[in-house]
């Protein structure tokens, strides 16, 4: 029974885990960061406002991912 009960939750944690990496791989990039790899600038309207107040679309960049924000950041460091 100990062997059935083991199994089954290595069968579960490696299922969790085999999840979430596949979620991770398939996961959406924003309209920022789509035009930043084809080497362009987004053109969304919203983003486009966001950017020259040098902030990131909230709208589109939810969590902040706007790749230009952070250009801005590491060109000031320099």
């Amino acid at each position: 029974m100990k062997l059935i009960k083991t199994l089954s939750a290595i069968a579960c944690a490696v299922a969790l885990v085999a999840g979430s990496a596949i979620a991770a791989e398939k996961a959406e990039k924003t309209c920022c960061e789509k035009a930043k790899a084809e080497g362009k600038e987004c053109t969304h309207k919203c983003c486009v406002e966001a950017h020259k107040a040098g902030k990131s679309c909230e709208k589109c960049n939810p969590n902040k991912e706007d790749l230009k924000k952070d250009d801005k950041k590491a060109a000031e460091k320099k």
